[in-house]
């Protein structure tokens, strides 16, 4: 089968003839239809490869939508010929076929293209990371990249009174406001969250995954709060915060990990359910922007590495935004 790996920092190989990954008897092999490149991990494997060691072992590719190929034999949830989006697979899916969890595996609409399918894995996240939204809370948002719309359209579901959201590029606000916002507010600096947002908020998420916003998020919840850190810190790993004024505002956190089979599972479980039911107001294409053949990754990845993000805080980025009128990219094995 043709697969993409990466083979240094910033270096991508295409191997035309690797093995189809084998599977265990709790697996399941998709053949790939679409396989998004993550805004976040994948580019930070991609840029930080061999400078970071988290950057060797995540799974480049990750965000799947396929056809059911085989099937372990205690796999009971799935049959071959089924059509599914992945979270977390084993292998990845900027391949033909991709190896995955059983647990790791939902149902995917048939009336929902693998394009926008492969959306569909940050919908679990999202289900875990808004896990403390209750109804009639005032939820701010900071970051508008795919995550971050996600989370808004999960929020809404749960029933938030008031979602307010900032980001740095006018379009993703546009998009913000189809998807649900209440009230969008441009960010003028990747390193500043503008005064206009609001304070006081039941539950701030970071959507980002930078310092400066993992802090400000502090500044924007009431007290007893939550601060929900949803944005991935693969870039600037460590953040430090005033624990004294975590202390006075008595704050609460939770990040957007699953951190057990049993979080992971729940949060699948509520995820299939609301892509059966909200698929039509999830708005996939709203977040889709383009759709590459296998052998155009390398594009994918230079138009989506125009990104500040993929620069550490302090140091020079000739970006002051994320790439223009961009957010998913999928990569289709079948194209081409």
């Amino acid at each position: 089968m043709r697969r993409i790996s990466l083979a240094g920092r910033r270096s991508i190989r295409l191997d035309h003839d690797a093995p189809v990954p084998a599977i265990g008897p709790d697996d399941v092999l998709v053949r790939v239809g679409a396989c998004t490149v993550c805004n976040r991990s994948d580019l930070a494997y991609y840029h930080y490869y061999g400078l970071r060691d988290h950057c060797a072992t995540g799974c480049f590719g990750h965000e799947i939508a396929g056809t059911v190929e085989a099937v372990g034999e205690r796999v009971t949830s799935v049959a071959p010929g089924r059509r599914v989006f992945v979270r977390t697979p084993l292998t990845s899916g900027f391949a033909e076929f991709a190896a995955a969890r059983e647990i790791s595996v939902g149902a995917l609409p048939d009336d929902v293209p693998f394009e926008q399918g492969s959306i569909l894995q940050l919908l679990p996240l999202a289900v875990h990371a808004t896990r403390g939204v209750r109804l009639g809370d005032r939820v701010a948002i900071v970051g508008q990249g795919p995550v971050g719309l996600m989370a808004l359209q999960v929020a809404r579901l749960r029933g938030a009174a008031e979602i307010v959201v900032t980001d740095l590029d006018p379009w993703r606000l546009e998009r913000s406001a189809l998807l649900g916002a209440d009230r969008t507010v441009l960010s003028e600096s990747p390193h500043t969250v503008p005064g206009e947002l609001g304070a006081d908020f039941d539950v701030a998420v970071e959507a980002v995954g930078t310092p400066h916003t993992a802090r400000a998020c502090v500044d924007l919840v009431r007290q007893n709060g939550l601060v929900v850190l949803l944005g991935t810190h693969h870039v600037d790993t460590h953040v430090t915060f005033d624990l004294v004024q975590w202390e006075r505002k008595g704050l609460r956190v939770h990040s957007s990990a699953e951190p057990t089979d049993t979080a992971r599972a729940e949060a699948m479980a509520v995820a299939v359910r609301l892509a059966a039911a909200f698929t039509a107001r999830l708005r996939l294409d709203a977040i889709l922007t383009a759709t590459y053949p296998l052998e155009n990754l390398q594009d994918a990845l230079d138009r989506l590495s125009e990104s500040p993000t993929l620069h550490p805080a302090g140091h020079d980025t000739p970006y002051r935004t994320p790439p223009a009128k961009t957010l998913k990219i999928a990569i289709c094995p079948a194209q081409g």
